[in-house]
C-alpha cells in the first residue's frame, strides 16, 4: 500500500517536472524565434547624435542653477 502510494507520487512528480521543463523549453524557443523575427523585419534604429549634442551644449540655464542653489542654501539654514 505504501509502496503503491510512493510509486504513484514519484510518477506524478516526474510527469509534473517533465511538463514544466517542456513548457519552459517551448517558451525559450518561441522567444528566440520572435526576437530573430523582430530583428529581421523591424531593425533597431540608430539614435541621432545631434539631439545628444544639443542637450549637452545647452544644459541648464544659469537662472535655474541660481534658484536651486538659493533654495538648497535656505533649506540648510532652516534645518541645522
Amino acid at each position: 500500500m505504501v509502496t503503491d502510494l510512493l510509486l504513484e507520487s514519484a510518477t506524478l512528480m516526474l510527469i509534473g517536472m517533465a511538463t514544466v521543463f517542456t513548457f519552459l523549453l517551448l517558451l525559450v524557443l518561441l522567444m528566440t524565434v520572435m526576437s530573430r523575427l523582430l530583428l529581421r523585419y523591424a531593425p533597431v534604429k540608430v539614435a541621432d547624435k545631434t539631439n545628444k549634442i544639443d542637450a549637452a551644449t545647452h544644459g541648464v540655464s544659469p537662472a535655474v542653477v541660481a534658484a536651486i542653489s538659493a533654495a538648497v542654501h535656505q533649506y540648510r539654514q532652516q534645518h541645522k
